[in-house]
C-alpha cells in the first residue's frame, strides 16, 4: 500500500489553509476602520472600551447588522460593529423597552402575584398600563412602584438574557401568573426559550434591552384620570416628560382603547396566544365577528354625522388618518352607509390636490415634502368645496403618481344634491388649515388608524407601526411594485410627516374609529413574510425587517378565503370590492 503524500500547492493559487475558517476567533472592525480579534463566544462587554464604543449614551451595538444588548454574547467569525445611542431610533425604543422591565420587575418586588398587570398601548410619549382585573390602581400603589423603579435604576442593576427550557418555562410562568405568556408559549413548540432576566424576575426576550438600569433616570409613572389605568412616561425627542395626566395629549384615543379592551375581553382575544388558539382549532366565527364590528362601528359613525348634518348644517365629512390606515376602504364603506339613510356621498382625495411634483416644497435635506400643508393646492381644494356648497357642478381633479403632475378630468362632473354631503379623505383632513373657506361647524372630522390592542405577553404589545408596516408593505408591491427595502426606506420621512401634521391635531376629531381587527396580522402573514426575507443582510433596514419577521413569526396563519371582499383589510392584500 503506498503510502500518502502530502497536497501540492500550486503558487499562482490562493494558499489552501486560506479557505479555512477558524472557528475558535471572532475579528472585529469598527466604525472607524480598526479591528480587533477576540476568543469565541465573544462577550459584547469586552469591546465597551474601544472610543467607538466609550460613550455614556451607548444603549446597543449592532452587529452585522442587528441589534444586540450590551452584554449580549456572539459567536461569528466576522462581526462588523456598530453603536446604538440613545438619540437614535432604536436607541430610544431599548430606553423604552428597558423601562418597561425594570417597571415590571418594580411591580412584582413590590406586590409579586397580588395583582397583575399589563402594558398595552403607546400615546404620546407613555404606555399604558392596567390590572388584569380592570380594578383601579391607588396613589399608594403608583407611588410605591415607582420608588422602587427608582432603587433599581440608582443600583444600577444588569439586565441578563437567560435560556429557559419549555418546560422550564411553563413552570417559572404558571407560578408567576403570566396568563399571556403561557398563552402564547402553549401555541408553539420552541424547545428553548429566551427571557431577560432582572433581580430575580423574568419576562420574555421580545428585543434587546439595556445591559444595566443606570441610564434610565428619565422616566414618570402616575396615575390616569379614573385611576383605571397608569401612564409610564418616557423621553421622547424635544418633548419633556409630561408631569401630570392633563399634560398628556390624545385623550380620545386612550379612550378608544378602553372600548377596544372591552371588545377584545368580550371576544376572548386579549393576546397572540388566545388568537393562534382559536386559529389552530379552525374557529371562523372569529373573523365574521371582528369584521360584523367593524361593519356595527361605522353604521354608527354615519347615524352620528346625519345627526351633526342635521343640527349643525355639516356638509362636509373629512376623514384623516396615518399612512396604511385604511382611510380609502373607510370613507367607501361610510359612503354606503350615508347612501342607505338617504343621504348622498360625494367623494373627494385630497391627494389629488397635490402641486405638480417639481413645484412641490422640499425638506431640509432637499427632498420633497409630500407631507407637509405646503404640498397641496389649498386654493384650488378650498374652491371645489365651496362651490360645491353652492350647488354648482365642478370637474374635479386628478392626480397622477407616475408623472407627479394634476389634471381636470373634463368629463366628469361632480354635483351635491340638496341630500349630498362631501366625503373627503386625506393626511391632513382634521387640521382646519386645510380648508379655511368652511365654517367648523359645516365639517366633521374623522380621524383612523389602526389601534391594535394585541398584547404579546403583560409586557410587550403589538405596536401600532407594526401593522402599518405589513399593510404598507404588502400594498406597495402589490400596486407599485416596491421592494419591501424601499417601503422601510422611506417610512421613516413618512412618519416625520404624521407626528408634526396629524397627530397633534386628533383630538379636533368628532370621531375617532379603530381601523384595526386582531386577527388581520394572522391574515396578513403569507403575503408580507416572502416580500420581509427580500430585503438583503447589508440594508440599512435590515434590523427593521428582522424585528418584522421575529413579530410576524409568533402568529398561526390565517387562510384568506375566510376573508370577504369588502373587508378592510382587502386594501392591501388585493380583492377588494372598492377598487
Amino acid at each position: 500500500m503506498s503510502s500518502l503524500s502530502p497536497p501540492t500547492i500550486n503558487s499562482s493559487t490562493p494558499n489552501a489553509i486560506d479557505n479555512v475558517i477558524d472557528i475558535s476567533k471572532t475579528i472585529v472592525t469598527f466604525t472607524d476602520g480598526t479591528q480587533e480579534i477576540h476568543t469565541r463566544p465573544l462577550h459584547l462587554t469586552t469591546l465597551l472600551s474601544h472610543p467607538s464604543l466609550n460613550n455614556n449614551e451607548l444603549v446597543g451595538i449592532m452587529v452585522n447588522g442587528r441589534v444586540y444588548s450590551t452584554n449580549a454574547s456572539i459567536n461569528v467569525g466576522l462581526a462588523n460593529v456598530v453603536p446604538v445611542f440613545l438619540n437614535s431610533y432604536e436607541g430610544f425604543s431599548i430606553y423604552r423597552r428597558s423601562l418597561v422591565m425594570v417597571f415590571a420587575t418594580a411591580a412584582y418586588m413590590t406586590y409579586g402575584t397580588k395583582f397583575g398587570v399589563t402594558v398595552e398601548h403607546h400615546v404620546n410619549n407613555g404606555y399604558c398600563i392596567n390590572k388584569y382585573d380592570g380594578k383601579e390602581f391607588t396613589e399608594e400603589e403608583c407611588n410605591t412602584i415607582k420608588h422602587k423603579m427608582e432603587e433599581l435604576i440608582n443600583r444600577n442593576k444588569e439586565i441578563k438574557e437567560v435560556v429557559l427550557s419549555h418546560a422550564e418555562a411553563i413552570n417559572y410562568f404558571t407560578k408567576t401568573n403570566r396568563k399571556m405568556t403561557l398563552s402564547l408559549l402553549k401555541s408553539t413548540n420552541n424547545e428553548e426559550i429566551k427571557c431577560s432576566y432582572l433581580e430575580g424576575f423574568m419576562t420574555l426576550f421580545v428585543r434587546p434591552l439595556l445591559g444595566r438600569t443606570g441610564i434610565l433616570k428619565d422616566f414618570n409613572l402616575i396615575l390616569g384620570t379614573d385611576k383605571t389605568g397608569m401612564m409610564l412616561l418616557f423621553p421622547q425627542q424635544n418633548k419633556p416628560i409630561p408631569k401630570t395626566i392633563r399634560e398628556i395629549e390624545t385623550k380620545k384615543i386612550i379612550e378608544n382603547y378602553k372600548t377596544s379592551n372591552k371588545v377584545a375581553q368580550a371576544v376572548g382575544i386579549e393576546c397572540i396566544g388566545d388568537l393562534n388558539k382559536r386559529i389552530i382549532k379552525g374557529d371562523k366565527t372569529t373573523i365574521m365577528m371582528m369584521e360584523n364590528r367593524q361593519d356595527m362601528e361605522i353604521a354608527q359613525i354615519a347615524e352620528d354625522a346625519i345627526e351633526k348634518i342635521k343640527t349643525r348644517g355639516v356638509k362636509l365629512i373629512s376623514i384623516a388618518g396615518p399612512s396604511a390606515s385604511g382611510k380609502t376602504t373607510f370613507s367607501k364603506k361610510l359612503g354606503v352607509q350615508l347612501k342607505l339613510r338617504g343621504i348622498t356621498p360625494v367623494v373627494l382625495s385630497t391627494d389629488d390636490y397635490y402641486k405638480h411634483r417639481v413645484d412641490s416644497p422640499k425638506d431640509e435635506n432637499g427632498n420633497y415634502d409630500f407631507e407637509c400643508l405646503e404640498a397641496l393646492r389649498l386654493d384650488d381644494l378650498n374652491d371645489t368645496l365651496t362651490r360645491l356648497f353652492r350647488g354648482e357642478e365642478v370637474h374635479p381633479y386628478v392626480f397622477d403618481f407616475v408623472s407627479g403632475k394634476y389634471s381636470l378630468i373634463q368629463d366628469k362632473v361632480l354635483k351635491l344634491p340638496p341630500n349630498g354631503v362631501i366625503v373627503m379623505e386625506g393626511l391632513h383632513g382634521i387640521d382646519e388649515a386645510l380648508t379655511p373657506a368652511i365654517p367648523r361647524e359645516q365639517k366633521y372630522y374623522i380621524f383612523i388608524a389602526p389601534l391594535t390592542q394585541l398584547n404579546i405577553d403583560e409586557y410587550n404589545f403589538i405596536g401600532n407601526q407594526v401593522l402599518r408596516f405589513y399593510r404598507r408593505i404588502v400594498r406597495d408591491y402589490l400596486t407599485r411594485n416596491y421592494t419591501a427595502s424601499h417601503t422601510l426606506k422611506s417610512w421613516f420621512n413618512v412618519a416625520k410627516g404624521e407626528e408634526k401634521y396629524i397627530f397633534p391635531f386628533v383630538d379636533q376629531a368628532d370621531k375617532i374609529w379603530n381601523s384595526s381587527m386582531d386577527y388581520e396580522i394572522a391574515a396578513i402573514y403569507p403575503y408580507v413574510l416572502p416580500l420581509l426575507k427580500t430585503v438583503p443582510v447589508d440594508d440599512p433596514n435590515y434590523n427593521m425587517a428582522r424585528n418584522l419577521l421575529d413579530t410576524l413569526e409568533l402568529f398561526m396563519p390565517v387562510d384568506d378565503h375566510l376573508i370577504g371582499s369588502t373587508s378592510l383589510i382587502r386594501e392591501f392584500i388585493g380583492g377588494s370590492v372598492f377598487e
